[in-house]
């Protein structure tokens, strides 16, 4: 009997992973893709947390799990057994109701497997790729206290205690000239430290020390790393190849006109989903649908009608029905 239970503990370690205390958690609202670099296939929520594996030109794969309405299951499409039916997105969330967190978001046509069944509503699983940049490092478990002879910690744990120990002892290291700064000791600068500038240790290797420093710079000089990214993407690329550009993300200057919710003409929007109505980019004036995810909806709200804004968005629908308009997922939103 002991020896079937140690067996029944390895394969539940082997097969569902770590623990979800234990697993990366997603730092902003990121897209899931099919394999790096190809078409995104879902979006997480900020927050959320997925067991991942292994990690291949800037990304990570991780695999998603959660429920979603059962009646928009579709047929088999490539190598997945089933998948989302109709045109619009559709929410996945952590436990089958609609009172449930909602976890992200799958895109249309994407493949799944249906692992469980409950009523109206259908648990799914999905391996995709995230970017590497928007996962959080596991937090390591805090120290318990000290109680009798401690016990030798494994090999994982010595590392992360003595990463804390390390940055606590020598917290608040001050340049003492120009630092150049690396992805890895001895490869090219990234990036530099001006003199007197403050940084928090966190490990060290062969006469380096990697360095933790929080600083603020301009939003409108940065870009996202997504590869998908197109700096000169305009309304009128969605329209004339909408199916082309799925997926594509985008930074735009846009007049918000006011928030929306949407209602059964909007074909590419879920019912009741909130969006805003803009106009864009630049000097197109195109009307454009920016969907709003929760973690963005009293942003959304607070909202003057007619405020210019830089929007970071993906492209879920380049010309949707019946207007023509496209849809974006908002990603973010900064006011001018």
């Amino acid at each position: 009997m002991r020896l079937l239970r140690s067996l029944l503990i390895l394969f539940m370690v082997a097969h569902l992973g770590s623990p979800l205390g234990a697993q990366p958690r997603i730092t902003r609202d990121a897209g899931v893709h099919a394999s790096p670099d190809g078409k995104v296939i879902a979006t997480v929520q900020a927050g959320t947390r997925w067991r991942t594996g292994a990690a291949r030109g800037g990304f990570t794969r991780a695999t998603l799990e959660g429920w979603i309405a059962a009646a928009r299951l579709g047929g088999a499409r490539d190598s997945f057994p089933a998948s989302v039916g109709g045109s619009g997105t559709l929410r996945l969330r952590a436990e089958p109701s609609l009172n449930a967190r909602i976890l992200g978001v799958f895109e249309a046509r994407a493949g799944i497997r249906v692992i469980e069944r409950k009523g109206a509503w259908a648990r799914v699983r999905r391996d995709g790729w995230i970017l590497t940049s928007m996962i959080a490092a596991v937090e390591a478990p805090a120290k318990p206290p000290a109680k009798g002879p401690a016990k030798p910690p494994t090999s994982a744990t010595a590392v992360a205690v003595s990463v804390r120990e390390a940055s606590v002892e020598d917290r608040g290291l001050r340049a003492t000239a120009a630092l150049p700064l690396s992805r890895a000791p001895g490869t090219p600068a990234i990036g530099s430290l001006v003199p007197g500038a403050v940084v928090d240790p966190i490990a060290r290797d062969r006469g380096w020390v990697r360095v933790r420093v929080e600083a603020w710079v301009p939003e409108n000089l940065l870009v996202p790393t997504d590869s998908s990214y197109a700096a000169t993407l305009t309304a009128a690329d969605l329209r004339l190849t909408p199916d082309r550009l799925r997926g594509r993300l985008v930074r735009w200057e846009v007049k918000v006109i006011g928030l929306q919710t949407a209602d059964g003409l909007r074909r590419a929007l879920a019912p009741d989903e909130p969006y805003l109505l803009a106009m864009g980019p630049s000097q197109e004036n195109a009307m454009l649908y920016l969907a709003v995810p929760p973690a963005l909806l009293a942003q959304a709200k607070s909202i003057a009608p007619l405020t210019t804004v830089t929007v970071t968005a993906r492209v879920r629908n380049g010309r949707s029905q019946p207007t023509g308009a496209p849809v974006l997922d908002l990603l973010s939103i900064v006011r001018r």
